[in-house]
């Protein structure tokens, strides 16, 4: 790479992919960064364009599902921050053809220039998933059972990404994410489901649910990105990205009851109905015979009553040594506590 690096961002007004620009702003410079941008949607994605446009980060307008991408060319870079993407694991797979058919359109876009590139694509837990009862974390090498259209166009993006590296000359890195929190995170998400049902003390809240997932605040994924994105060691290579914690959703639950400051009383599941609930949601018969209006919900319940997204990070903490936020630590600046 060059001295001063450039890079290319798509999703740069996304909610990591924000943070991910601010990173980069701070490091290498407004004029090292270049944001393939498409009309707002949201207030802060609004923001982020303004604030962009005011620091003289270079923006081109651009579409993924758009053929080319942008009237403009592709710019010369050193690194493409894949970002762009549509999370919403309820959209049917056509609504969310931004993340395999886009991905490809963009290659397309930046095949003139992009021998010697390293793309660095922000994937998901989604892509692996689970197919029955768990036992144990996933790994980099766990099988692919995506259960959302979701998992499997992220998937596809994935498998295209590194396919036509052969023959476009670029290298790759793909980051799995598994839930991402703080400030400007997704709406009725997770923590944000968590967060205001601790608040208002609701019942579902208390449920001691078993299941393990990984988490990762919203800065230490955008640090992680920057660094793992300019290192030579982690070209070619796949990580599960998370923090050094692991809770389970009734603890997760608890944590933040505890920092709101409307502790939680949990409710344990019986032994039996919890065996009970778990042969129920792996078993593929009834999966198979739920309604689709139903299976995401059916979906989201084997996420919470197992260790549902729960990653091993022993390949990612070998090559990422910084430290990462505590739940606590992490809560200060996504928590409104007033």
């Amino acid at each position: 790479m060059n001295d001063q690096p450039r890079f290319l961002v798509t999703g740069g007004t996304g909610f990591i992919g924000r943070r991910l620009v601010l990173r980069l702003i701070e490091a290498f410079g407004p004029e090292s960064i270049v944001c393939l941008t498409k009309a707002p949607v949201t207030l802060l994605e609004a923001k982020a364009v303004e604030s962009y446009r005011g620091a003289g980060v270079r923006l081109i307008e651009g579409n993924l599902l758009n053929q080319p991408v942008s009237a403009q060319p592709a710019p010369r870079v050193d690194a493409v921050f894949h970002l762009a993407a549509n999370i919403d694991t309820d959209a049917p797979e056509d609504a969310l053809r931004v993340n395999d058919e886009g991905t490809r359109r963009l290659l397309e876009w930046l095949r003139p220039v992009s021998r010697g590139v390293r793309i660095v694509y922000a994937s998901s837990v989604a892509v692996h998933d689970r197919d029955r009862n768990p036992n144990g974390p996933i790994s980099e090498n766990s099988p692919f059972v995506p259960r959302t259209a979701y998992g499997r166009t992220k998937l596809e993006g994935e498998r295209i990404i590194i396919t036509n590296a052969v023959t476009d000359g670029y290298t790759w890195t793909t980051l799995r994410l598994p839930t991402v929190y703080g400030p400007g995170q997704k709406p009725d998400g997770l923590f944000d489901k968590l967060i205001a049902m601790a608040s208002n003390g609701t019942l579902l809240g208390r449920i001691d649910w078993p299941g393990r997932t990984s988490i990762i605040h919203v800065d230490d994924a955008a640090a992680a990105m920057v660094e793992m994105g300019l290192s030579a060691e982690t070209a070619g290579e796949i990580y599960c990205i998370a923090s050094d914690e692991s809770p389970t959703v009734g603890e997760l639950a608890r944590r933040i009851g505890g920092f709101v400051g409307r502790p939680v009383a949990p409710i344990a599941i019986p032994r039996p109905i919890l065996g009970m609930l778990r042969a129920l949601v792996w078993n593929r018969a009834i999966g198979a015979a739920i309604p689709s209006r139903a299976r995401l919900s059916f979906w989201r319940l084997s996420l919470i009553v197992s260790d549902g997204f729960w990653f091993d990070t022993a390949k990612f903490r070998r090559v990422y040594r910084k430290p990462l936020r505590s739940l606590e630590e992490g809560l200060v600046d996504t928590v409104d506590r007033k």
